[in-house]
């Protein structure tokens, strides 16, 4: 069976690189659009815990960490049966037309019916989240509801 793709994604957002960064990277921030909890120590080497709704949580480590320009994290799910899949996920943003492109790439998906199920809950999660981050940049609104189920399992 042929390896899963990795995922792209592109957002433009109406916000500098720096304040796209400290989405990502503040933990404050983070409770804004993604997380319920978070923790993370945004440099090479460090380590982050973000809690979700219903129970989910997510634990990796920093792979590389670049003020307002970049930051690649591993991402380990339990997903299905509680099997463990380890990936990565690389945000990298620059400046454009006064605000910031990010581009998104999670790779590291293997083969089989369960990554092709991973697969699809995190692209369709990275689209419900980027698009929350983006109404929470221009809007100061966060677009998620407790009714929402966005998780990888």
């Amino acid at each position: 069976m042929a390896k899963v793709p990795e995922i792209r994604q592109i957002y433009f957002y109406r916000a500098t690189p720096a304040e796209v960064y400290a989405a990502l990277t503040q933990p404050a921030q983070l409770l804004k659009w993604f997380a319920n909890g978070a923790k993370i120590d945004a440099k090479k080497g460090g380590r982050y815990h973000l809690a979700f709704s219903g129970g989910y949580e997510m634990k990796g480590k920093v792979k590389r960490a670049k003020a307002a320009a970049r930051l690649t994290v591993t991402w380990v799910d339990k997903f299905g049966k509680g099997k463990t899949f380890k990936t990565s996920a690389d945000f990298v943003l620059r400046k454009k037309n006064g605000g910031t492109i990010l581009k998104l790439t999670h790779e590291g998906f293997g083969s089989g019916k369960q990554w092709v199920g991973l697969y699809g809950a995190i692209q369709s999660g990275w689209a419900y989240y980027l698009t929350n981050l983006r109404s929470v940049l221009e809007h100061g609104t966060d677009l998620r509801s407790e009714h929402d189920a966005v998780s990888g399992g």
